[in-house]
């Protein structure tokens, strides 16, 4: 009898115990990220072909850590392509054509559905791999057709994934968007007086 009571005991308690630890822990929101899709203040669209690549605004990684990290910023006035960044690390295209990789990217710790945005080819310029007097080639890239838009002052975090059975890379953005500076322009006459 007192086994049993145990066992009934010691089941209540580890029930209590993962009800306790779900109850502390934040729910996950499971919904992908779509085109349309607003988060913390921006608006994810598609259209990467006419939007400046988010690399652009950002400082060298640090490659000496196993996740690559970038420091961003950019000013609230621009429209970011995003899905460029997947192609910072050549070691990516150059073990294999990519076709095998499972990408995946969070923005602020929500998962994007890339798949629904589509992807985009483009030309890039690539360091010529051994010695040569043509110091830059030009390669042929796919990218995920993603940017954001709307940009409001604050910070984003945007980790990306990508990986095979074999290999696996891992990339993190800590993006500060700026408020535009500019000139106010209800203080100047018109017509201007010279």
């Amino acid at each position: 009898m007192k086994k049993n009571y145990l066992s009934k005991l010691l089941v209540a308690g580890v029930i209590f115990l993962l009800t306790a630890c779900q109850s502390a822990v934040q729910p996950l929101n499971t919904a992908l990220l779509t085109s349309g899709d607003t988060i913390n203040g921006v608006t994810l669209a598609t259209g990467a072909e006419s939007a400046l690549p988010l690399w652009g605004f950002c400082s060298p990684s640090q490659e000496n850590t196993p996740i690559r990290t970038f420091n961003c910023r950019a000013s609230e006035l621009q429209t970011l392509a995003i899905g460029h960044v997947f192609l910072l690390a050549e070691e990516v295209s150059a073990n294999s054509d990519g076709s095998d990789l499972v990408w995946d990217l969070f923005i602020d710790n929500q998962i994007v559905d890339l798949e629904s945005f589509g992807k985009f080819e483009y030309v890039m310029p690539s360091m010529a791999k051994s010695p040569s007097s043509v110091r830059e080639v030009f390669r042929k890239a796919i990218g995920w057709n993603i940017v954001m838009t709307n940009l409001n002052p604050g910070e984003h975090t945007l980790a990306f994934w990508a990986h095979s059975a074999t290999d696996s890379h891992s990339w993190l953005v800590n993006l500060v968007v700026e408020p535009a500076v500019g000139t106010d322009i209800s203080s100047i006459p018109f017509p201007p007086k010279f």
